[in-house]
């Protein structure tokens, strides 16, 4: 595996074994669709294969990630567990003992594992009413539960925030100075801008990356959160944070893609593995068989996801081939024919 200091090695696809013909098909197929995508990476043992951004975007503009932040909180918690700071079955009720004076008696079972798999028990995520006058852990713990926890995958941004509020209750720190000193300043991020209420970092969105801060934090994920010799959250912690904790194929989404269940933070793929996920299709795919990081930053409502499974996976399986076209012109030309699509979203979204 190899890590990068400044900037990622570059490997061809001859090197990396990947069929450079159906990466062709993947650009052809972006432009046939107009699918509106800013960035895309695509890591092989820790080098980079291709890097493609639109118009007005390179891989080091940094964006909301909006969902993808989950997966940022979950390594926080692990690195709290690796520490033995927290433990998964600490009831979340004892870490708020000072800020919430009534609560639900039914909250009194409630643990880290089921804010981590999403498994509270509400029915109602109050995340996007919260102001910075709210007493944000208090309002958790007042919405009724209807079921027990750990009993129902419910999607829920609240339940993030509050693993958030734990960081902050045991580190004295926020979410996001916390992730500063054992996260980002390991991998090389430098500190991100994370929304928050009151002194809480969001901990379910907010979080304004690069798709190159994704991949290394992806290529962290591939490599069992060890970072060139630096164990930054154990194995242990992550075997059971990426693989599969809870069912969601009952659960009514607007993508079947998100029916194949979900760990702590993180989301199980058709095609095995996982990913972490934010809405407008932001996605960072890990590949364990072909020792793969797929990074995409979107603004679009349309799969995306799809690309992986059927052109990178299926290039990485078949392998090298011969191929008289250049991936430069193509990744040239997703930037030039990318700039009418990105106007006319800035107009949509900014005026």
């Amino acid at each position: 595996m190899i890590f990068p200091k400044t900037e990622f090695n570059k490997a061809s696809v001859k090197d990396a074994d990947i069929n450079k013909g159906l990466l062709v098909d993947l650009f052809n197929t972006i432009d046939e669709e107009r699918l509106n995508i800013h960035s895309m990476l695509l890591l092989k043992d820790g080098s980079r294969v291709f890097r493609a951004s639109a118009y007005d975007y390179d891989e080091d503009t940094k964006e909301e990630v909006y969902s993808v932040s989950k997966s940022f909180t979950s390594i926080a918690i692990g690195i709290l567990f690796d520490l033995k700071l927290v433990a998964l079955d600490d009831y979340v009720l004892f870490y708020f003992q000072d800020d919430v004076k009534e609560y639900l008696p039914e909250y009194e079972s409630l643990k880290i594992r089921h804010l981590l798999t999403m498994t509270v028990g509400q029915e109602t995520d109050l995340f996007m009413e919260l102001t910075p006058n709210d007493n944000v852990f208090e309002r958790f713990f007042n919405v009724p539960l209807v079921h027990q926890p750990g009993e129902v995958f419910k999607y829920n941004n609240h339940a993030s925030l509050m693993l958030s509020g734990i960081v902050t209750k045991v580190t004295g720190r926020s979410l996001n100075d916390f992730l500063n000193e054992y996260l980002y300043s390991v991998i090389g991020m430098e500190k991100p801008i994370w929304n928050q209420v009151g002194n809480v970092n969001f901990g379910a969105t907010g979080l304004q990356i690069s798709a190159n801060d994704m991949a290394r934090f992806g290529l962290l994920l591939l490599n069992d959160g060890n970072w060139d010799g630096t164990q930054v959250v154990s194995k242990e912690y992550l075997d059971l944070a990426t693989s599969l904790r809870v069912e969601t194929k009952a659960i009514s989404f607007q993508y079947d893609y998100d029916k194949y269940g979900y760990g702590y933070q993180f989301w199980m793929n058709s095609f095995g593995d996982y990913r972490c996920a934010g809405a407008y299709q932001q996605y960072i795919v890990i590949n364990k068989e072909y020792h793969l990081v797929f990074v995409v930053k979107s603004y679009e409502e349309r799969n995306v996801l799809r690309l992986f499974e059927e052109y990178i996976l299926k290039a990485a399986k078949t392998g090298w081939n011969y191929c008289d076209y250049s991936l430069r012109d193509y990744t040239r030309r997703f930037k030039i024919n990318s700039q009418e699509i990105i106007e006319k979203e800035k107009e949509i979204r900014f005026g």
